[in-house]
């Protein structure tokens, strides 16, 4: 997890609490201790997922290629407040978004307003397609840290990746963003996932970057999950984050047995169904429901213990730790 450093939104207790996960994430990389024999401090950081509806349809993406296997829906406001209220006093950051697109959610602003009154970092990814047509109900809630997906710098380009998508809205996103206050606006990083189609285009982005104001400007390798999907990959390897042989396509980096997101957080779908982390799309790894149970009963449950004592031990037999980017080493 990247510290957030807007000190606003910190609290002793939440700094001890912090520490605490650090040191039990060490102690776990050391010992591969027994599951029995740890007790996970509350989670830093959550992700909750509004909705896993979206209004693309990009090829690689589960929501918008049509291949998400679960049940889709809209996330309870009043589940929300739930999950907040359970672990405001030790949350630093909550990350609105997992599948789909945020934007979606009628009471997106309402959210983001509950968590930030409740002193918590609010982040939100978007596509930025719907955010001109809401923007002037939202301008007054938007979240601390918005990350928009901007992968061309023409439609003919954009929409190679982003099909259904129209780049001029995304433009007209940035525009309004950067007529903002420096007190209403947010933190704005612009995400660049290269591809084949899109690579030649990267060394125009910090054009765009000045123009608009982007704090952060983010080139993002894309994640792959069936080798039909190799000619998307960029020719340039810096950009690639796996090594290429014929059809099959592996990880460049050793992936060692840790991860620091499922110690530090964790995922709860729309419908509160608590997952590991991030890389579970299709939510085949449901440790508990946040309907019924707190976040840190499920987390503390022998099911969740277990499987971080599966990670920290044997993370190559759980296919999706195969294909993830958290604690990849270069050797």
């Amino acid at each position: 997890m990247r510290f957030i450093t807007n000190i606003k939104y910190f609290s002793f207790v939440k700094i001890l609490n912090y520490l605490r996960l650090k040191s039990c994430y060490s102690k776990l990389k050391k010992t591969n201790r027994d599951s029995k024999a740890f007790v996970l401090p509350s989670p830093s950081f959550l992700s909750f997922e509004p909705t896993n509806y979206c209004n693309l349809k990009c090829p690689a993406c589960p929501s918008g290629s049509g291949k998400l296997t679960r049940e889709k829906g809209f996330a309870d406001f009043e589940l929300f407040k739930k999950i907040v209220d359970e672990n405001k006093k030790y949350l630093i950051n909550i990350l609105l978004h997992f599948q789909g697109e945020p934007l979606m959610h009628d009471q997106i602003g309402e959210m983001i307003n509950y968590a930030r009154k409740n002193k918590i970092f609010t982040e939100l990814s978007t596509n930025a397609n719907l955010l001109p047509d809401v923007f002037d109900s939202l301008k007054n809630s938007l979240p601390d840290k918005l990350i928009i997906s901007f992968d061309g710098l023409t439609q003919d380009i954009y929409c190679i990746y982003r099909k259904g998508g129209d780049i001029n809205k995304v433009f007209k996103s940035l525009e309004l963003l950067s007529g903002l206050s420096k007190k209403q606006r947010p933190f704005v990083e612009l995400q660049f996932l290269v591809f084949r189609h899109n690579e030649n285009e990267i060394s125009n982005l910090k054009k765009i970057k000045a123009k608009y104001k982007i704090d952060n400007l983010s080139l993002k390798t894309a994640q792959i999950c069936e080798s039909s999907q190799i000619p998307m990959l960029p020719k340039n390897e810096k950009y690639s984050r796996y090594i290429v042989d014929e059809e099959t396509f592996t990880p460049k980096s050793k992936l060692h047995n840790d991860c620091r997101r499922i110690v530090f957080g964790s995922v709860i779908c729309w419908d509160g169904k608590l997952v590991t982390c991030c890389f579970d799309k299709n939510a085949e790894f449901v440790m508990g429901d946040t309907n019924l149970q707190t976040v840190n009963e499920i987390r503390n449950s022998e099911k969740y213990k277990q499987f971080i004592k599966t990670v920290f031990s044997q993370r190559k037999s759980i296919e999706m730790c195969r294909n993830c980017t958290e604690g990849l080493k270069n050797e």
